[in-house]
């Protein structure tokens, strides 16, 4: 894990109780919480839930649980009425910038976003996704795109980098945020970013015009999902790609909509998977998890639909 930051010497008592500190500015810190935790975001963002104000009246507050915490030292504790007052205010905050995001969708969805990223491939983004094992009838129903410059920063620091972009969609194709896969990683952080930040994670659907009723196929990643639709080439296949390893509770309400569920994760997530079937329900699931990431095994052996047909069948039940 990359190097933390450390919260001001007021806040000692929760240092062991929270992780990945990031300092924002010159008084305040974000992290996970102390009450309700938090991990590493999909596109590789440090969770930021808990904001910490180190100024004439230290106070953190999570914005997902809603918990506040103070410093105890010399036995201080904040007069409860204007604690109240204070957690309020957040939550106000809280509420506009949520408020915020819905506007950002509105506008991505007005805008269609994606479609640009689509248009502008080029022969650069062609051949990504030609090498990624996505032929280009997939790419257009997909919608793949390409950005030769996209522009962000991590933890700070302004960075830029050609991107391919994957729409993500929801049911019936409503546009739910668009995924950047970076071309030119920055040091200490992930390999994805979302075009709208504050919206949540998303299921990619490799066919959103399924429901997620009967058998899904629930592969770690939307590229490696990608790449086991085109080889099962079978539009009534429920493929999903899941945004990472440690879904949210979204994601996993959304997959629990399945009778059943086969889970093809990659190489050492062993523990990851098992306590993801532990939320779905283990009865409802079967775990694949080859010697290799699924998308490089199947184009390093040419696996054929038949092939990947019977390797799913071979899955093993996780209850």
């Amino acid at each position: 894990m990359p190097r933390e930051d450390s919260l001001p010497a007021v806040f000692n008592a929760y240092l062991g109780k929270v992780s990945y500190i990031q300092r924002e500015s010159d008084t305040t810190w974000t992290s996970s919480c102390p009450q309700c935790g938090g991990d590493v975001h999909p596109g590789g963002e440090w969770p930021d839930r808990c904001v910490w104000f180190a100024d004439s009246k230290p106070l953190g507050y999570c914005r997902r649980c809603g918990g506040v915490f103070w410093s105890d030292a010399d036995g201080y504790e904040p007069d409860p009425e204007a604690l109240e007052k204070w957690r309020q205010r957040q939550e106000k905050r809280e509420q506009e910038r949520k408020r915020s995001a819905e506007r950002a969708l509105e506008h991505l969805r007005r805008d269609r976003f994606w479609e640009r990223y689509h248009d502008q491939m080029g022969d650069v983004g062609e051949r990504y996704w030609e090498q990624r094992g996505i032929p280009k009838t997939y790419r257009m129903w997909w919608q793949l795109g390409y950005d030769p410059d996209h522009r962000f920063f991590v933890r700070g620091e302004p960075w830029h980098t050609a991107t391919a972009t994957i729409p993500i969609m929801g049911k019936d194709w409503a546009p739910l945020n668009i995924k950047h896969r970076l071309i030119k990683v920055p040091p200490n952080g992930g390999k994805y970013r979302y075009e709208l930040a504050g919206q949540g994670q998303g299921l990619f659907r490799c066919n959103p015009d399924l429901d997620l009723s009967e058998h899904v196929i629930a592969v770690e990643g939307e590229v490696k999902a990608m790449v086991v639709m085109v080889t099962l080439d079978n539009a009534n296949a429920k493929v999903v790609g899941l945004p990472g390893t440690n879904p949210s509770d979204d994601v996993i309400t959304e997959l629990a909509q399945a009778d059943s569920v086969t889970l093809i994760m990659d190489p050492g997530a062993r523990r990851e998977t098992w306590r993801m079937t532990g939320k779905l329900g283990r009865q409802r699931c079967r775990v694949l998890i080859p010697s290799m990431k699924i998308d490089d095994g199947i184009m390093a052996s040419g696996m054929s639909k038949r092939d990947l047909e019977t390797m799913i069948r071979t899955a093993v039940p996780a209850g």
